[in-house]
């Protein structure tokens, strides 16, 4: 069905006020298709839309939403266009590239993170509705087939999902540069001392967890987390391995001395059996 040659949505329109569900159904199908041109029409009648929507014995409801999103969208009310996405669950196609979809993925991220942030970051009592949560299950799953993992790393970040933060590092073709990417924007954007922490810690997990495990930039996360002893006993376990870990031993030794407060170490001094420079004053 094509809009071509067609002036006016009228005639589909009409077909609302039928009483028979099929000619309703066959309604709807249409204005789906063009919706896009005949919007301005359409709004006149989207309140007939809404009651077919809210109808549970209609069985084309999620249709009814999709098509009252879209006109939502074109009106600029988008919290109402994500309103009525969420109701259209599966019809919502994320995979199709449009100023729609895009608009309403965005939307429903926005909430998403908003809402996130007021569960874990503030402990707020709040219940994140299902259906906004698959949205964005399912733009992580686009991001990761369309192999877009920086941006899942920043939703996930932004979101508080540390399960798909740790998917998208671990799913894409060079872990080693997305580990970096992710601990970049941790240290560079996440204000919040909590959240960074908890990404840092995440880190660190993959980071130990690499087929070569990659105590440089592990390191780098226990200083942001403070945590002197757990350097002290990497650089002791490396001291005893081989004299190949020796650079990695000196560039260790160089990022405590160029991003760590004196008091961090003076503490790895300590823990390695290194005088500091207080023990050396007389």
């Amino acid at each position: 069905y094509s809009s071509a040659g067609i002036t006016s949505a009228s005639g589909v329109i009409s077909l609302l006020d039928e009483p028979q569900m099929e000619l309703k159904v066959f309604a709807l199908n249409k204005l789906n298709l063009i919706v896009h041109e005949f919007w301005a029409e359409i709004s006149d009648v989207v309140d007939k839309i809404e009651i077919l929507y809210e109808d549970e014995t209609f069985e084309e409801r999620e249709l009814s939403a999709l098509v009252a999103s879209k006109v939502y969208y074109h009106l600029g009310a988008y919290d109402e266009a994500l309103h009525y996405a969420l109701g259209a669950t599966a019809l919502l196609d994320l995979n199709i590239s449009s100023e729609y979809v895009d608009t309403v993925v965005a939307r429903a991220i926005d909430q998403y993170v908003d809402q996130r942030i007021k569960l874990c970051d503030e402990a707020a009592d709040i219940t994140i509705d299902s259906r906004l949560e698959c949205i964005v299950e399912r733009m992580f799953q686009r991001c990761f087939d369309d192999a877009k993992y920086k941006q899942a790393v920043g939703i996930a970040l932004e979101s508080r999902r540390y399960d798909m933060l740790e998917s998208a590092i671990m799913k894409s073709d060079d872990i080693q540069s997305m580990l970096s990417y992710a601990l970049g924007i941790a240290m560079t954007l996440l204000q919040k001392r909590t959240v960074r922490n908890t990404v840092l810690q995440v880190l660190v997990r993959l980071y130990t967890n690499l087929s070569q495990p990659d105590y440089t930039n592990m390191c780098q996360c226990y200083i942001y987390l403070n945590e002197p002893q757990t350097v002290v006993n990497i650089l002791n376990k490396l001291i005893c391995a081989s004299e190949e870990e020796l650079l990695m031993v000196f560039q260790i030794c160089f990022d405590v001395y160029e991003s760590a407060t004196q008091h961090f170490i003076d503490e790895v001094m300590e823990g390695l059996g290194i005088k500091t420079k207080k023990e050396e004053e007389p």
